[in-house]
């Protein structure tokens, strides 16, 4: 059972508790306002980029970028040199974001860190897989003034879109002079070995195949000569053995003295003949190791060839893509939405801070009027003392209070409350709210 059973008890109660139901809820409301005035306006702002797919698509058979990774790859390098110390504190010094604040620079930049960001929407796939494409950047600036959330948010949009620029039409650059001075590296080296092949050549022709198949033909005729010359030396030879040498006869000493003569110039020409065998045969013997250096050469010769045959092909495909990165028909991004200038801020309202602390005052004076009214259970009506005591009331005598007493009250009461509004306007001095 409570106090209060009846509306005549609640209406009783509120007489008598309605000064500290009123201080509770000027202390709420002195609260709530300190707690609005304190609580920061923050605006937010933003700029929508759209990613727009490119006119003329390169394959990544001819060598060309990948597509969406590279997107987002290329995204993410852009935001980090955007957000990079240097960027920041360049955009605070432009737009004046913390003039005359005693932040160091350590501060400022780990709050416009917190307060400026780029997220990505994902393109729209097919299936469930995804691919990592994009179909839209979104620059988001947080800042307590309007003008300057907006000011921030087209400003790093503008930096977005002038890096990407940038950036392609560098990577395209580059890779053609790179794919350049590549073709003119790979056609000085050509040439090198062409006239290293040639000066080769030249110093070993009696070692090229076509010169040994007429080194092979010729020592076939030569063994075929030195055969018949060894046939005809045999034959001589005979016939001097069938010659009697110890015979006077002048037709037998001439015939002999002309075998004699005969089977010498034979085994000279046989000796010649021999000895050409055998330099035929030393440079055949030789000639591998020679076929195999300009088998070498020449096969350096084909890789040289076919890189650079390759490296044409890449320099003809980094033109192509300078050209439509010079003529914007690659994939870009575009600003699809400027940011404006933000009506209302996105943090809690003051007003609604206020309220809070007002119906917080009233929740906190009910309550404190409840327990003294818990705490000093007092039967103040003859209705109450028969409902608890269950004994009928003859007589009721109403208290009144002494004069010295009201006014003790009323002094305690009204220094109270000096004291609390003199408080509480030194709190919002002290917080700088005046």
């Amino acid at each position: 059972m409570g106090p209060i059973q009846n509306l005549q008890e609640l209406t009783s109660w509120l007489r008598r508790r309605w000064r500290l139901l009123a201080l509770a809820t000027l202390l709420g409301a002195v609260a709530g306002l300190v707690m609005a005035m304190q609580t920061e306006r923050v605006y937010s702002a933003s700029a929508v980029i759209q990613v727009i797919n490119p006119v003329i698509d390169v394959t990544p058979e001819s060598g060309a970028r990948n597509g969406a990774p590279d997107i987002t790859r290329r995204v993410q390098m852009i935001e980090q040199r955007l957000m990079s110390r240097e960027a920041l504190l360049d955009l605070s010094e432009r737009l004046n974001l913390f003039e005359g604040l005693p932040i160091s620079p350590v501060e400022q930049v780990a709050l416009m860190r917190q307060s400026f960001s780029i997220s990505a929407i994902a393109a729209a796939q097919q299936g469930f897989s995804r691919d990592g494409s994009l179909s839209a950047l979104v620059v988001r600036a947080s800042h307590e003034e309007a003008e300057t959330a907006a000011a921030v948010a087209n400003d790093l949009a503008g930096a977005l879109l002038r890096e990407s620029t940038s950036d392609r039409q560098s990577e395209a650059e580059q890779a053609l002079q790179f794919f350049r001075a590549e073709e003119a590296r790979l056609e000085a080296r050509i040439a090198t070995l062409e006239d290293q092949i040639a000066e080769f050549r030249s110093e070993n022709e009696g070692f090229l195949p076509a010169a040994i198949t007429q080194r092979r033909e010729e020592r076939g005729r030569l063994t075929d000569t030195l055969l018949s010359l060894q046939q005809q030396i045999s034959a001589r030879r005979n016939e001097l053995n069938g010659q009697d040498s110890g015979s006077r006869r002048a037709v037998t000493q001439r015939r002999v003295a002309q075998l004699t003569e005969e089977i010498a110039q034979l085994n000279q020409q046989a000796a010649v003949v021999n000895a050409r065998i055998n330099e035929i045969q030393e440079v055949l013997e030789a000639a591998p190791a020679i076929e195999q250096q300009l088998i070498a050469m020449n096969r350096r010769m084909e890789q040289f060839q076919a890189q650079l045959t390759g490296a044409s092909e890449r320099r003809r495909e980094a033109e192509l893509s300078a050209r439509i990165e010079v003529d914007q028909q690659s994939e870009r991004f575009e600003l699809l939405e400027a940011a404006l200038v933000p009506e209302y801020p996105i943090s809690r309202s003051r007003k609604k801070v206020a309220l809070m602390g007002l119906a917080g005052g009233v929740m906190l004076g009910v309550f404190l009027a409840y327990l003294l009214e818990f705490l000093h259970p007092v039967m103040r009506t003859a209705a109450r003392v028969e409902r608890e005591l269950q004994l009928r009331v003859v007589i009721s005598i109403p208290y009144t209070m002494p004069g010295h007493e009201r006014r003790r009250r009323q002094m305690i009461w009204g220094f109270g409350t000096v004291l609390l509004v003199a408080g509480g306007l030194a709190a919002a001095w002290a917080l700088g709210l005046f």
